[in-house]
């Protein structure tokens, strides 16, 4: 085999001469402009779905693997088949690959959820979809397009059988080439599905509502070959299946290992399981609080039956030297302007480690988004296609006027980051449970944060008038 690259004009001779060999290449993409206000660029995560394929792929076939957090991706390089993985807030430049790479001649898949959801759309850049998991598909696809026979569409049938997957081919992933406030982490999932069905989310509907946890012992392998001591778990409804993860917290426990996730709120309902957590490496955990309202929770099912207060949550997490990025989304129906007040004393109060304000977000596949466009919301039904950046007011609030919405977005992003709200939260968690290492993230993370939502702030709003103010915003 030659080393130098066929141009594109020899690619049906280059795919002809090698049989069913083809060259792949599996992209992640990301906004790589200049003006990119990303959390991923903050907390940079080895993420697990690629390097999951390339190891399903067969060994006949070469395969590289481009996470654009780390690098854009050259779309001159010569391959035979170009497979992206596309998330909504990405698409524009997932199709500006796709379109890229079809323009040379070389045939392109998409999958991801936001293919899933909108597979027609994704079409207009891609010679197939997949839609649904690709695991069950995967081999298939790939002898249809070594053969030229690559169908539209590949259905996944049924979900996937976690047990019995391979160890992801972590030597394929990118190197990291510029330093960052927080370690590299390794993507690790541990089961898949979601049992919830918030209104504002889609993995339920698209990763099926059952959880599915794969076995301790191929979890504990797959940790294993990462050589990485540094872990975020992947998974969107992390330890539902209590007794299970029980048995895969206590395995881990001799590795030694620091590690984060996404962890539901009624976690620490069960303080045994967070000391355990705790054991086996659990240092923060991403938690979505929504909203302070909680009347408003009435489309989050993951939190109708909480038994516990936010504030003895907050508690118990932190007792146990567990910290906490809380998330929360603006723009609810029953939220009045009073949140943004509320969001502030509630985290100065509780001590929050970090913090992610969103302007909640009507992604197409859920039932917000069918909902506002039903009752003629939706400032943009498309806007995904129009460039919109994350935090973008895109539908007609109920509970408060669109400028209080954005104005008080606003004026809780530059307090709840200020130097004098970093430092009051830090001394939520006694300075002995972070040591050295949990107080070097919290410095870096917050201050990166804080760099990030200053410059995000700034972004005009099309649907808006931006009145800036100080407000009464505590400090």
């Amino acid at each position: 085999m030659s080393d130098s690259s066929p141009g594109p004009d020899m690619n049906i001779a280059y795919t002809s001469k090698r049989g069913a060999c083809m060259k792949i290449k599996l992209i992640a993409p990301h906004d790589v402009s200049p003006d990119t206000i990303s959390s991923a660029q903050t907390f940079a995560i080895k993420k697990a779905n690629l390097p999951l394929l390339a190891a399903l792929t067969p060994a006949e076939h070469t395969v590289t693997i481009v996470d654009e957090v780390f690098d854009a991706d050259d779309t001159s390089e010569y391959v035979d088949l170009a497979g992206i993985t596309v998330m909504t807030d990405l698409v524009l430049r997932a199709y500006q690959i796709a379109d890229a790479y079809r323009e040379r001649g070389v045939k392109v898949v998409m999958g991801g959820i936001h293919a899933t959801v909108l597979p027609d759309e994704a079409l207009q850049h891609a010679d197939a979809v997949v839609i649904g998991e690709a695991e069950t598909v995967w081999p298939k696809l790939l002898l249809d397009a070594a053969s030229g026979n690559m169908q539209k569409v590949y259905r996944a049938s049924t979900v996937t059988n976690l047990a019995g997957m391979p160890v992801p081919r972590w030597d394929l992933y990118p190197k990291r080439t510029s330093g960052s406030y927080i370690p590299l982490t390794t993507g690790i999932e541990t089961g898949r599905g979601c049992p919830f069905s918030c209104e504002f989310c889609s993995i339920g509907s698209v990763m099926g509502r059952q959880y599915r946890m794969r076995p301790a012992s191929e979890v504990i392998a797959e940790i294993a070959s990462a050589g990485n001591s540094h872990l975020f778990f992947v998974d969107d409804a992390l330890a539902v299946n209590r007794q299970a993860s029980r048995r895969l917290f206590a395995e881990m426990v001799p590795f030694g290992l620091r590690w984060a996730g996404q962890g539901n709120i009624s976690l620490a309902e069960d303080v045994d399981l967070l000391r355990l957590m705790r054991r086996s490496g659990c240092v923060g955990l991403l938690v979505g609080f929504e909203s302070v309202q909680r009347e408003s929770v009435g489309g989050m099912t993951k939190l109708a039956n909480l038994r516990i207060s936010f504030e003895e949550a907050v508690r118990r997490f932190h007792g146990e030297g567990i910290a906490l990025l809380g998330a929360f989304a603006f723009g609810f129906d029953h939220e009045n302007a009073d949140v943004f007040d509320q969001t502030l004393e509630f985290a100065i109060k509780n001590r929050l480690d970090a913090m992610e304000l969103r302007i909640l977000t009507p992604f197409p596949g859920t039932r917000l988004y069918s909902r506002l466009l039903k009752e003629g919301r939706l400032f943009m039904p498309d806007w995904w296609l129009r460039g919109y950046p994350a935090d973008t007011l895109l539908f007609q609030p109920k509970g408060m006027t669109s400028d209080q919405l954005v104005n008080g977005f606003v004026r809780l992003n530059r307090h709840s980051y200020s130097v004098g709200s970093i430092l009051k939260r830090f001394f939520g968690m006694s300075p002995m449970h972070r040591g050295m290492f949990g107080s070097s993230v919290y410095a870096g993370l917050n201050w990166a944060t804080r760099q990030r939502y200053l410059k995000g702030i700034r972004v005009p709003q099309p649907f808006v008038k931006r009145a800036e103010s100080n407000g009464n915003l505590c400090a």
